[in-house]
């Protein structure tokens, strides 16, 4: 398996969080990185790619705590806004494929990537473009 840069690494991460949040449905969940299975390296990018999803209007956080272990931070009473689940609902096209995001999210999750030009992320915006201009 190669490496992933940051930008795959960052889309890992987001869909991870979309995906588990996603599962919940309208019920609020924690998040943290181990709740959702980041691995070592993926875990550094947790933080910042909640948090860029919360700035986006595209999931909802209660509370923010700091964990035990240093850098560990978890996003208390989170869940996917209802932009979010328009959003996911949104068809997109990605690989060169049409598709919702919500099932480009759920197979980033579990290990495909679009990376090579930021297509999942490049998605959401572009879905965030869609939504404020119709």
């Amino acid at each position: 398996m190669r490496a992933m840069d940051n930008l795959q690494k960052s889309e890992a991460v987001i869909a991870r969080i979309l995906t588990h949040l996603a599962e919940n449905g309208l019920k609020t969940s924690d998040l943290g990185a181990t709740e959702i299975g980041l691995d070592d390296e993926l875990q550094s990018f947790f933080e910042y790619c909640a948090r860029w999803l919360s700035s986006e209007g595209i999931i909802r956080v209660g509370t923010v705590v700091s964990g035990t272990e240093p850098g560990e931070v978890y996003f208390l009473d989170s869940v996917i806004t209802a932009y979010g689940f328009q959003l996911l609902s949104q068809g997109v096209s990605l690989g060169g494929k049409e598709k919702s995001l919500g099932a480009a999210v759920k197979e980033v999750s579990s290990g495909k990537s679009y990376s090579s030009l930021g297509d999942l992320i490049g998605g959401i915006l572009g879905g965030f473009t869609k939504s404020i201009s119709s």
